[in-house]
């Protein structure tokens, strides 16, 4: 007889034949990724305080354990959790929280194990919520006194989700001093970024995504043929960053330019009142717009169009704000892609405020003619390393080299490189490098605005530079897994990552 119960309706049928034979009920709940010995010795336990056990595993789609979690999928971790002799019964749960199964089951005895009694276990803040559910349905809370391993440890060390590389630096940060109060310091940084008054100032994209599927090619020309197959809109440029950051601040102004009044309504829909708007018309400016169009069956982008004047652009209400503005906030963050909004005056003005970071990008529109070495001192800058070498007409020397002679004017840099990872520079500090984290990404759009949006915060507030490096690493990789701007990188998903990561 198989264990698995795969339907509302069956588990229901078995609760009631069981609470008929007046059947003792323990339910452990859990995502039980990498099952080791303390599992089994958990399972033991649940199981010697009731007749019946009933394991409840998380459904893919709502683990929220970090970067390449869950390692095995939800019907393989049943199969493996079906073959343990302790355990009576397997039920997928497709919720974050146990509550709605206690519910259902009405369990003699909900099941945790013994971190979680120190409330070390609960990462995701359900234990309270689960517990609440058992009460009120007449049941125990029962911790396990077995010794506690660790899923994630085994992961990250016996498992291929990290390279030799980077469990050589991960390993590294885990031997530091600093590796002590690191969730700690993680903790007190966002509290410190929550009182941060700031302004992000950067251009709207419209990056549209045309999915099409290959024809080859026409017999008659040498050009590629597609069939469109659909099309996704998604709020670019700024607008990502501005989401990310308004996670962890609650107190941010966005400034931008826009001639569509489409484009203001947009944005203040996808923002949801969460942000201060300062947006102003600009008669002589054409929105922004990129339409990417992918393969459907590779997700590879074919090519790409851009709609836009790609000229400088000056609005005297803008100007005037920042100049009255500027020293009112505490951190002021520039995502520049070079297409218009930062010119000479812009950059003035931007020049006096309190803390600067900022993000100088160079693409296809403007190669060549948006250095960052426009800004002559930030308190933080993120490029990657052709924007390096571009901004100091230097494509031999070491990259080192390089990241030295400037750390000057730019008293913390983030270098990143694609696939080899990225480096971090603190003035008069080491360089540190930390390798990539992902592996086959599916769109590399934003990765660095990703990895930009976080750090930037956390170099204001912190001066650890591993916490920043990971931060960083992290927010990049969720982001090259996240097609265009389906999706936000989620800071609960960054801190979960970091966490499993660092465990000893």
């Amino acid at each position: 007889m198989t264990k698995f119960i795969n339907s509302k309706k069956s588990l229901v049928k078995l609760i009631a034949l069981l609470k008929k034979n007046k059947k003792k009920i323990s339910l452990a709940h859990g995502v039980f990724d990498v099952v080791h010995i303390g599992h089994i010795e958990y399972f033991t336990e649940a199981k010697q305080i009731a007749d019946t056990l009933i394991v409840s595993l998380t459904a893919d789609k709502f683990v929220n354990k970090g970067l390449n979690r869950p390692y095995f999928k939800d019907r393989i971790r049943a199969k493996f959790i079906e073959s343990i002799n302790q355990v009576d019964y397997v039920v997928l749960n497709n919720s974050h929280s146990a509550v709605n199964l206690i519910n259902l089951i009405k369990p003699n005895f909900y099941v945790k194990g013994p971190d979680y009694k120190k409330n070390d276990g609960d990462t995701h803040g359900y234990l309270n919520s689960e517990i609440n559910a058992v009460k009120k349905n007449k049941g125990k809370i029962f911790f396990t006194s077995g010794v506690q391993h660790s899923s994630s440890k085994l992961i990250n060390e016996r498992l291929d989700f990290l390279t030799d590389k980077q469990k050589k630096y991960i390993e590294k940060i885990k031997n530091s001093n600093v590796n002590i109060s690191f969730q700690k310091e993680y903790s007190q940084t966002l509290e410190k970024i929550k009182k941060n008054k700031i302004l992000i100032i950067g251009e709207i994209i419209v990056d549209k995504y045309s999915h099409v599927k290959d024809l080859g090619k026409p017999s008659k020309e040498s050009i590629l043929a597609t069939e469109f197959y659909k099309k996704e809109e998604f709020l670019g440029g700024a607008i990502p960053v501005v989401k990310n950051i308004s996670q962890i601040c609650k107190n941010i102004t966005f400034v931008s330019i826009f001639n569509n009044k489409k484009i203001y309504s947009s944005i203040k829909k996808e923002l949801n009142n969460k942000v201060k708007l300062k947006l102003f018309k600009t008669k002589n400016f054409i929105d922004i717009e990129k339409n990417r169009y992918i393969n459907f069956n590779t997700q590879r982008k074919i090519f790409e169009v851009y709609k836009f004047i790609n000229k400088e652009v000056f609005n005297t209400q803008l100007n005037s704000y920042l100049k009255s503005n500027i020293q009112k906030f505490d951190h002021i963050i520039v995502c520049d892609f070079g297409h218009g909004l930062f010119n000479s005056q812009i950059v003035k003005f931007l020049s006096k405020s309190k803390y600067i970071s900022a993000n100088i990008q160079t693409n296809a529109g403007n190669r060549g003619f948006n250095p960052f070495t426009k800004y002559k001192k930030l308190n933080f800058l993120s490029i990657d390393e052709p924007e390096l070498r571009l901004g100091l007409v230097d494509k031999e020397r070491d990259i080192n080299f390089l990241l030295k002679k400037i750390e000057n004017k730019y008293k913390n840099i983030l270098l990143t490189q694609g696939e080899r990872g990225l480096n971090f520079k603190a003035q008069h500090q080491r360089i540190f490098h930390f390798p990539a984290l992902a592996t086959n990404p599916k769109d590399t759009i934003g990765a660095g605005d990703a990895a930009f949006s976080f750090a930037s915060c956390f170099v204001k507030n912190s001066k650890n530079k591993y916490l920043i490096s990971m931060i960083a690493a992290i927010a990049g990789a969720l982001k090259v897994n996240i097609i265009g701007h389906r999706d936000l990188v989620d800071i609960n998903i960054i801190f979960k990552t970091l966490i499993n990561l660092i465990k000893k």
